[in-house]
């Protein structure tokens, strides 16, 4: 049996073969300016790929194993993500799910947060590493938003993701693409490769 797969997740739908967006019109905006994915509208889905796929590059470099349980450009169900990663997880000894999401929140929100499930579990663990490593790699162009009240930095939901996992889970929403300024940043090459950067630093650091 083979140590540890990461299982990675983008999430939402993607540009189909004919460079139509498949969530729409869900998990999309239209800035009054700039240049983004289609003009000035902003699609979190692809964005979401074009992150996890940088993430998945780094890690097949490192010779680490990891499983893209995400669809090329639908928006497959969340059950059938978990499924596939709960399904190849018993593979390995230790399976780590990484859910990669874009926020929004009516233009004026910016930031980044982490998820976890409810409750102090593994990964808790694995959400601090992720928060230290982020930080220190873009804690200066970013604005980190967080929730202490448990005496750590994620934030905590029941997303299916999270809790139906057979395996530490996290869901980082990376800054909010229905903002201006975030928008911009998440458009920055060199913020792509700094977030996939955080990511492979912290399954280096789970990993041991």
């Amino acid at each position: 049996m083979k140590d540890l797969c990461v299982f990675l997740d983008a999430g939402h739908g993607s540009l189909d073969k004919n460079g139509h967006y498949v969530t729409a019109p869900s998990k999309q905006y239209e800035h009054n300016k700039g240049a983004f994915h289609k003009g000035r509208w902003f699609f979190e889905g692809v964005w979401n790929r074009a992150l996890t796929n940088r993430v998945a590059a780094k890690l097949g470099q490192l010779g680490i194993p990891y499983y893209i349980v995400s669809h090329e450009y639908l928006d497959t169900s969340l059950e059938y993500r978990v499924d596939l990663a709960n399904w190849y997880h018993k593979n390995y000894k230790e399976g780590l799910y990484i859910s990669n999401h874009a926020n929004a929140g009516g233009g004026q929100a910016r930031g980044y947060e982490i998820y976890t499930s409810p409750g102090q579990t593994a990964s808790d663990t694995v959400a601090e590493l992720h928060w230290k490593n982020t930080k220190e790699l873009l804690g200066d162009r970013i604005s980190m938003r967080s929730d202490t009240s448990d005496g750590d930095y994620d934030k905590e939901a029941r997303f299916y993701v999270l809790t139906k996992t057979a395996m530490p889970a996290i869901l980082v929403e990376h800054l909010f693409f229905d903002n201006y300024d975030d928008a911009i940043l998440l458009m920055d090459e060199e913020i792509i490769d700094r977030f996939a950067e955080a990511q492979v630093r912290t399954v280096l650091q789970f990993r041991g």
